[in-house]
């Protein structure tokens, strides 16, 4: 069994962690026993997470530095900006290469490899399948300095995408030699332990090729070649307690199947909310054209809320419905930012109306706020702003969401749907590790659909 005191004797060493295998309490923990600790990752919810765990155990904040690799490489740069060796960045659309490779190479320097050895006593890398390359050349270097081990799983690297994506054995591994594979499913243990068994088993069966019979194991097969089977998504409906999530592999079908949901589940946006800054980049650009900016408005709704007809039982509101066409009209004309907050008021508050990316309509709200109330001068700046935050505080809990592995890759729920899992197998790219993420989020319940019970994946790129 791997300990925390096992790790404080490694250095340039690397931790296998399947999904919910207890990285994140076993990285608290290591970090706890040193005496000054640094922890990187990758996104601000995991910086979040781990300090949430080293709160939970009472850890001083003067112990551990957590913090992205990102957000750190960029201070060192800034702090020594002479041995950098790299263009001045530019303070809010920074070239992410020039600050890696940067900070790599101030960390040659004998005075900062002395800042480092006085600062930290060890680093702890989590989620190490997702780095790129010179994120990787980084913990090199802060490896040759201080002791330093690195936390991942190469089954849940589905950034193939990235072109300066690093491959796990054929970049980490010669550099992180493997010290230990973390082999207690934690998260089912006190949820469904045969459903934390067979996850566990299904990933072995894809890192070596096997197909995967979905009647095997205590999963619900629903035999079913629509993704839009809203069986899936219905039946037992009400018996389902806690958060469930459906994953989806393509981010537009996503939309689609929480529109075909009438909101009862939620489409979540990523991070660099292309949506939100195309509206955002029309409305900045039709300063002296109120209707375009009426009209992109009504796009993004169109994308964002569903009205079903009025409908014998289901009336619409006729003094509503005056208030709307008043307005849209209002808009139209004056091309305001308090008269597009009360569009988005009113057409929400309609009886026929249903959200289904709510996020998306309240970062709208909020941006659009931001330049009523003068924080900003742009919508694309005030979007910005709004987006940065929910980077780092985290997104606030839904109770039923519809999402990809990628946006969920990290979070985990009671109720797991899979809609139409063969085309998880026709992925161009990560087609069994984006599968393997996708199961691994549940906790209680696995309900999959699927054409044939019999999934074959290709060998995944380890």
């Amino acid at each position: 069994m791997v300990t925390p005191e096992s790790i404080l004797t490694l250095s340039r060493r690397a931790v296998v962690a399947p999904a919910g295998h207890g990285k994140t309490e076993l990285i608290a923990k290591v970090a706890a026993l040193g005496r000054r600790t640094l922890v990187l990752t990758h996104t601000h919810a995991g910086v979040h997470a781990i300090r949430t765990r080293l709160q939970r155990m009472h850890v001083p904040s003067d112990k551990v530095v957590v913090d992205t690799i990102a957000s750190w490489a960029r201070q060192y740069v800034q702090a020594f900006p002479g041995r950098s060796g790299r263009p001045a960045h530019h303070p809010n659309k920074p070239n992410w290469d020039d600050i890696y490779l940067g900070a790599a190479w101030i960390l040659q320097s004998p005075v900062v490899q002395e800042v480092i050895k006085a600062s930290y006593d060890r680093v702890l890398i989590d989620e190490y399948q997702d780095c790129e390359q010179y994120q990787h050349l980084i913990a090199g270097w802060l490896s040759c300095i201080v002791p330093t081990v690195i936390f991942g799983d190469p089954m849940q690297g589905i950034f193939e995408f990235v072109e300066t994506k690093i491959g796990w054995n054929d970049s980490v591994a010669s550099y992180f030699t493997h010290a230990y594979e973390l082999q207690i499913p934690h998260r089912w243990a006190a949820a469904n332990t045969e459903l934390g068994k067979w996850i566990a088993e299904t990933r072995q069966r894809l890192m070596t090729g096997e197909p995967i019979d979905l009647r095997d194991g205590p999963i619900n097969y629903i035999q079913s070649s629509n993704a839009f089977d809203m069986s899936l998504f219905f039946d037992e409906f009400n018996s389902r307690t806690g958060s469930t999530a459906a994953i989806n592999c393509w981010r537009n079908t996503c939309n689609d199947l929480a529109k075909s949901t009438r909101g009862a589940f939620q489409a979540i946006e990523e991070i660099a909310a292309k949506r939100l800054m195309d509206f955002a980049e029309i409305w900045d650009i039709s300063v002296f054209a109120p209707q375009a900016r009426a009209d992109g408005l009504r796009s993004l709704i169109d994308d964002a809320i569903t009205r079903a007809p009025a409908a014998p039982g289901h009336p619409s509101d006729a003094n509503l419905d005056m208030e709307i066409s008043t307005a849209w009209g209002l808009l139209s004309t004056s091309g305001s930012a308090e008269s597009a907050l009360e569009v988005l008021k009113l057409e929400r508050s309609h009886p026929l109306s249903r959200t289904f990316r709510g996020e998306l309509i309240g970062d709208t709200r909020r941006a659009l706020s931001e330049i009523m109330d003068g924080r900003h001068q742009s919508l694309v700046a005030a979007s910005e702003a709004v987006r940065q935050r929910l980077s780092r505080i985290g997104r606030a809990p839904m109770a039923r969401t519809i999402s990809t592995p990628l946006l969920l890759k990290g979070l985990e729920f009671d109720h797991v749907l899979i809609p139409d899992a063969i085309h998880y197998t026709r992925q161009k790219s990560a087609a069994a590790k984006s599968f393997y993420v996708a199961i691994s989020r549940a906790r209680h319940t696995l309900t999959i659909s699927s054409k044939t019970p019999i999934l074959e994946f290709p060998l995944p790129n380890l």
